[in-house]
This record gives C-alpha cells, structure tokens and sequence, in this order.
C-alpha cells in the first residue's frame, strides 16, 4: 500500500485507512487517490472542443482577400 501523510498531525497513514493511527483524526474518504485525473480530462475536452470551434467558425478572411 501506498504511504500517506495525515492533514492534521503529519503522521504516515496508509491508504484506505479510515482514521489516522496518530492523533485518530478522521482522514477524507478521497486520500491517496488522483484528484487531478478529472481535471486532466476536462481539460484535454475543453482543448478538443476549441479545436473543432475554430475548424468549423473559421474567421471571415474576405477583407483581406479583395485587396
């Protein structure tokens, strides 16, 4: 398992653990797993998506073809 640091007093805990083995604070149901994973994927959406608006809006280039 993956050692863990407690928010509260620093102690080591080990993932998966409901309360910390130091102080007996209770640690959040989330430790140890990736909080960024659903940014990453929003991200790389919100990439993609401005992607293809750009593709499909192209800007009006005509004003500087006609000279």
């Amino acid at each position: 398992m993956k050692s863990l640091v407690c928010e509260h007093c620093g102690g080591n805990v080990e993932a998966g653990e409901k309360n910390c083995s130091h102080c007996g604070m209770p640690l959040p149901p989330d430790l140890g797993k990736n909080p960024q994973r659903k940014f990453k994927l929003f991200f790389i959406a919100l990439i993609i998506f401005c992607v293809v608006m750009i593709l499909w809006l192209p800007p009006d280039w005509s004003r500087f073809l006609q000279r």
